[in-house]
């Protein structure tokens, strides 16, 4: 999505000021606050990770599922079976770093294994979850309610980034897993996971999301098909994954846009869906299905952070309070700025500042955009979205959803456990060096 382009001077002011403008008000620490964000998923967890929730069935359809925000009436009457695998990566890769460090303590290692076990064991292995595509095939439904006893209540059609964002999510646990259980996992689960990549094969979109989320879920089911031994299977998908990020490459703007299309249509003609451009833009660079390093990376990059869309409005937030934030899409949500989607934004031009050497100080964008999504409610700069106080409804963790020009914001409980694991992942990047690939 990104090009290398000279920076203007223009460019150059804007940075600064979106550097100056998104100082973070920070949490006692790093630690402290990907500790915050990792307690506040676990309290997600439809299971004994979560003191809300009663002593229902492990049998049953919604034990271990994920909450959008968290579960404070004892049903997970909000189930997005994708969110909830962004959730479960971000806790994985959290409480990992943690625990390496000795910043866990006893009451953390047991919600996050407990958390973690009953969503990969249980919630992901039920039956009444999932959905049968044709034969060899098992996708996973878009949503799905449960009551307090764990039945499910409702559940939506067949998904196949849902499907895609589990086996991510999967193949991470098999990595990351602190419940000693990664080998077997790997192995018992290699056939559902086999079942799952065929569902994303053979129900795969034109939509840019959809193929990205493919592209990176391919590629773990490719290592995972690798590590038991299934070399052909191995094999097949790499080349299915090469194939569709080729087609990724067909999605580019060459036109005074430096965007993704959000699908192509028959003819293979690029569409905005209802004249709208989103964070299509930057989701192949962000889910690793397109090489940052590519000349169109940087493009992306600079357009994302100081240019104009339908309307004439700016994609990030150029300069006030709420300087770095990222519109989830103009022109509508043009007045709204979401830490969600600048945290997403931040992983992307880090990845690609990393892969193209800085060009144009895309490590300094990527900063920016993160410090204005973490910063506490109250604050006077930044999102102002950030619960990491007991002040609002004496619930620590996650993101109030959106914050818009006039500081106006949703229900505190409207925050979601998607954002905590960006911002987990996009901390695990900026201060600590390391990359977050969804593609392994």
């Amino acid at each position: 999505m990104k090009f290398r382009i000279s920076r203007t001077a223009s460019s150059a002011i804007a940075i600064c000021a979106l550097i100056i403008g998104g100082v973070r008000i920070a949490a006692a620490d790093t630690y402290s606050n990907m500790w915050d964000e990792c307690n506040y998923i676990t309290m997600c967890s439809m299971s004994a990770a979560n003191p809300t929730v009663g002593n229902i069935s492990t049998a049953s359809a919604g034990y271990g599922a994920l909450n959008d925000w968290r579960i404070g009436n004892g049903t997970a009457d909000s189930v997005d079976c994708g969110t909830q695998a962004i959730g479960a990566v971000g806790l994985l890769y959290g409480y990992h770093r943690l625990s390496a460090a000795g910043r866990s303590n006893s009451a953390l290692d047991s919600q996050a294994k407990t958390a973690l076990s009953s969503f990969f064991w249980s919630w992901v292995r039920n039956g009444s979850n999932q959905v049968a595509g044709a034969s060899g095939q098992t996708g996973f439904a878009s949503t799905a309610s449960y009551n307090t006893s764990g039945n499910q209540t409702a559940k939506g059609g067949g998904s196949v980034p849902a499907t895609a964002q589990i086996l991510i999510a999967m193949r991470k646990y098999c990595e990351l897993s602190p419940n000693g259980d990664a080998a077997n996992y790997q192995s018992q689960e290699y056939g559902l996971a086999h079942n799952m990549a065929n569902y994303i094969n053979g129900n795969l979109s034109s939509w840019t999301v959809d193929r990205s989320y493919a592209v990176a879920s391919f590629r773990c089911f490719a290592n995972w098909a690798t590590a038991v031994g299934d070399t052909s299977t191995a094999s097949y998908y790499n080349n299915q994954a090469n194939t569709v990020s080729g087609w990724l490459a067909q999605a580019q703007d060459t036109g005074s846009w430096h965007n993704y299309f959000d699908y192509l249509n028959g003819g293979g003609g690029g569409v905005y869906n209802g004249n709208n451009v989103d964070q299509t833009g930057f989701a192949p660079y962000e889910f690793d299905a397109r090489d940052g390093s590519e000349a169109y990376a940087a493009k992306v990059a600079q357009w994302w952070d100081f240019s104009t869309a339908f309307s004439g409005d700016y994609l990030s937030v150029q300069s006030g309070p709420y300087v770095g934030g990222v519109h989830q899409s103009v022109p509508n949500n043009a007045t709204q700025a979401y830490p969600g989607d600048s945290f997403q934004l931040a992983d992307a031009e880090w990845k690609i500042a990393s892969a193209d050497g800085n060009a144009n100080n895309e490590y300094a964008q990527a900063w920016a955009h993160y410090n204005f999504a973490l910063s506490p409610i109250g604050s006077s700069t930044g999102s102002g979205c950030w619960v990491n106080n007991s002040s609002v409804d004496g619930f620590v963790g996650g993101f109030i959803d959106w914050v818009n020009t006039s500081g106006g914001r949703p229900a505190s409980w409207q925050r979601f456990i998607d954002t905590s694991g960006y911002m987990i992942v996009a901390t695990e990047e900026l201060s600590f060096s390391n990359k977050v690939d969804w593609s392994y």
